[in-house]
């Protein structure tokens, strides 16, 4: 995938970050993502580095200039079975300033383009059935809305360690 992807007229860069791009990252995150902790900086820069050297880690940016404008982030897997990869697309966001401009359309053509040059046999996203802007961006890219309708379960740090006693404690 290019480093830089430039619509003709149009003064967003679209690339996918790596540990290099550390820095840039913490800042695309925390302009973003609500509840991002970045009262650390510069261990926030070292987390990021660290995740984006993973080859298997996907961020990438939408940037107007050194201002963030949206990201998306996404996971290779491999199979237990050693069938071909698969890529969860796990997130997208755009700063609402900068939404209705095709941004959110761009970013999901990069991540399908990963997705193609990393030969995945298939690549999802899931999205809440109420939220009609997510659909409407996912059908747009061509996505094909899933006929089962799968439930989502999840344990918190919190409940896991409820659950049974940690070793570690001695207990």
């Amino acid at each position: 995938m290019e480093a830089d992807r430039r619509e003709p007229g149009k003064s967003i860069a679209y690339r996918r970050l790596t540990s290099e791009d550390a820095l840039v990252a913490a800042r695309v995150i925390a302009e973003i993502k609500q509840g991002f902790d970045s009262s650390d900086a510069e261990r926030a820069v070292r987390r990021l580095q660290i995740w984006l050297a993973q080859s298997d880690h996907i961020l990438l940016a939408a940037l107007d200039g050194d201002r963030p404008a949206g990201f998306a982030l996404g996971y290779l897997l491999d199979r237990v079975d050693g069938h071909a990869r698969m890529l969860f697309f796990y997130e997208i966001e755009v700063l609402k300033t900068y939404r209705r401009r095709g941004i959110g359309t761009e970013l999901v053509e990069a991540m399908k383009e990963i997705a193609r040059i990393s030969r995945v046999a298939k690549m999802w996203v899931q999205t809440d059935p109420t939220n009609v802007a997510a659909r409407a961006l996912y059908e747009r890219a061509d996505g094909t809305r899933s006929a089962s309708l799968d439930e989502i379960y999840s344990w918190t740090a919190v409940s896991l360690r409820s659950m049974r006693p940690d070793p570690a404690d001695g207990r």
